[in-house]
């Protein structure tokens, strides 16, 4: 139930952005969502619709997702890399016991489309 929060975070910050570039209206919502999320695309959707249909600002605001890759590090043998997968397999040992970056975000606002046309950008 926290995507709930999350989605709540994503549309304030657009809100935020979108006032401070003076626009009426978002248009699209560019995210970027770490593979190791505990939440799917589909919940952010879901909750996005129920936070924000009836709301004029976000009025068919569309919701663009991108898995980025993240640093891991493995506990079993100390190989740093770089995966893209939910559970993730150290590429030299083949341990799970791998720790991801715990400062990489697992959510991030890239960017904002607005009804001019132009972009604002705002980070979560």
């Amino acid at each position: 139930m926290h995507e709930l929060g999350i989605t709540q975070g994503i549309i304030d910050r657009a809100r935020e952005a979108a006032h401070g570039a003076g626009s009426e209206r978002v248009s699209d919502l560019y995210i970027i969502i770490a593979p190791a999320a505990d939440f799917t695309q589909e919940s952010i959707e879901m909750y996005f619709e129920m936070l924000a249909g009836e709301d004029p600002l976000f009025a068919g605001a569309k919701l663009h997702f991108e898995e980025r890759p993240v640093a891991a590090l493995c506990l079993a043998c100390g190989e740093e890399f770089v995966t893209d997968a939910r559970q993730p397999a150290c590429p030299m040992c083949r341990s799970f016991e791998v720790r991801l970056d715990p400062t990489a975000p697992m959510v991030q606002l890239r960017e904002i489309g607005v009804d001019d046309d132009t972009a604002a950008e705002d980070e979560a």
